[in-house]
């Protein structure tokens, strides 16, 4: 029997793209749905002897009286909890890939994150979201994955490409994921016991037709010669210490240092449009709509920018844009019985999130084709994933902090003032930095 041929580059790439963006969707439904999610469990459930009960009793000892406290806190520990298993599950489901094939790893993770889904639109009780929540972290397998397929597909020369690929696919998926959520919100639930349950069904949904693409479609991209090369489980971030170039070293620390910022507001946004402009989760789908437009020009305009002052000034001009935005935000008054909102404020917080997704759209490429180009050829995948295992590190550390000074302060500016006050260290970081084509020069 003739053995089939093996598929062309683009489309195996185009199969990556499709199997990440459909799974980023599933997981990002979520997102404009916490404060209204957790209120509903806590002032529905918050009774003694339930999880969210003996929590909400935890929370008061820890001084949050308000219901809206307790909704930070509650968001802070569950996006913190996802991230925490996605940064010890993710390097170990990479190296099962290494060692049994990367459809294989990619089929289990995506069941597992098909049930994680199902379980949700079930979800009657506060554990059970919970329960959802620890499936879905330990399952989080797939960029990895995923990423690793890409460079299974591409050469040394090619190795951005692909990575850029599955980035972009992140990047899209965020945005889509969120805006389907909110929208789903005023569809009637499918099952009455969970308010929320007909977007827990389209997240379940989109994996089970990501499974099915890629039990049908997806091909084995590495080789039996190749497998089980290395067997490394730590996050890959741990080996930042050993890294040869002193450049890739700083640039990964200055992401971790810029992505604790950027992960602690994405986490608390969304409280901050429910506490200041009493938005729903279907308000809130335009604010996702206008981040992703800012996002998606910047890394349009990027690419013309680059030629003038370099993926380096580029990284700079990002994070002085974001310490900006960051001061606006703050700057906007918390509402106060005596003082509502005022009227500016919404205008204000839209700049500050526009130069913020702004700021974004310019930083995390650059950073990443500032690894490559600080990178040996045979060094660039291996210092990509650190700078990938540095992003989950800052998705731990981020929201709960976050989380943790929002609850205690019952403020939003500490928060955003603190996310300003991060980028500056960032900031003198990255102007430290040696020109990358003077390396490229010495590493060639």
């Amino acid at each position: 029997m003739q053995a089939a041929a093996p598929l062309p580059q683009r489309r195996i790439l185009g199969l990556i793209f499709l199997t990440v963006f459909m799974d980023i969707i599933g997981f990002s439904i979520i997102i404009p749905l916490f404060p209204h999610l957790l209120n509903h469990y806590i002032t529905t459930e918050g009774a003694q002897g339930t999880l969210i009960g003996m929590l909400s009793s935890a929370a008061e000892w820890l001084g949050g009286t308000t219901t809206f406290q307790k909704t930070v806190l509650f968001g802070g520990l569950l996006s913190t909890l996802y991230s925490l298993l996605q940064f010890i599950f993710s390097p170990i489901w990479g190296s099962l890939s290494d060692r049994y094939g990367r459809r294989k790893i990619l089929t289990i993770t995506l069941a597992g994150n098909a049930l994680s889904y199902f379980i949700w639109i079930f979800a009657g009780q506060f554990w059970m979201v919970v329960l959802t929540r620890l499936i879905c972290g330990m399952m989080a397998g797939n960029i990895a994955v995923a990423s690793a397929a890409a460079a299974d597909v591409t050469d040394e020369k090619e190795r951005t490409k692909g990575m850029a690929i599955v980035g972009v696919a992140i990047g899209i998926g965020f945005l889509v994921g969120p805006v389907i959520g909110g929208l789903s919100t005023v569809l009637k639930p499918i099952y009455e016991a969970n308010p929320f349950s007909t977007p827990a069904f389209i997240a379940a949904t989109m994996a089970v037709l990501n499974f099915i693409l890629v039990q049908l479609y997806f091909p084995e991209t590495l080789a039996e010669k190749n497998r089980a090369q290395h067997d490394s489980k730590r996050p890959s971030v741990f080996d930042l210490a050993n890294v040869e170039s002193r450049a890739v070293r700083r640039t990964s620390f200055a992401n971790l240092i810029y992505q604790i910022a950027f992960t602690g507001m994405e986490n608390t946004v969304v409280f901050l449009t429910f506490f200041l402009f009493a938005y729903s989760a279907h308000d809130n789908v335009y604010l996702f709509l206008f981040n992703g437009t800012c996002l998606i020009v910047a890394q349009g305009l990027a690419r013309v920018i680059v030629k003038k002052i370099g993926q380096r000034g580029v990284v700079m001009a990002g994070m002085i844009l974001a310490i900006i935005a960051f001061n606006l935000i703050a700057f906007i008054p918390t509402p106060t019985a005596e003082l509502p909102i005022v009227s500016w404020g919404k205008s204000v917080f839209y700049v500050g999130m526009g130069l913020l997704s702004f700021a974004t759209g310019l930083i995390l490429p650059s950073v990443s084709a500032l690894v490559s180009l600080y990178s040996s050829p045979s060094d660039q995948g291996r210092n990509l994933g650190i700078l990938r295992s540095a992003g989950s590190l800052a998705r731990v550390i981020g929201p709960l902090s976050a989380a943790f000074i929002y609850f205690k302060t019952g403020s939003h500016q500490w928060v955003y003032l603190g996310g300003a006050l991060l980028m500056l260290p960032a900031l003198w970081v990255v102007r430290g930095l040696p020109d990358p084509h003077t390396v490229q020069k010495t590493n060639s």
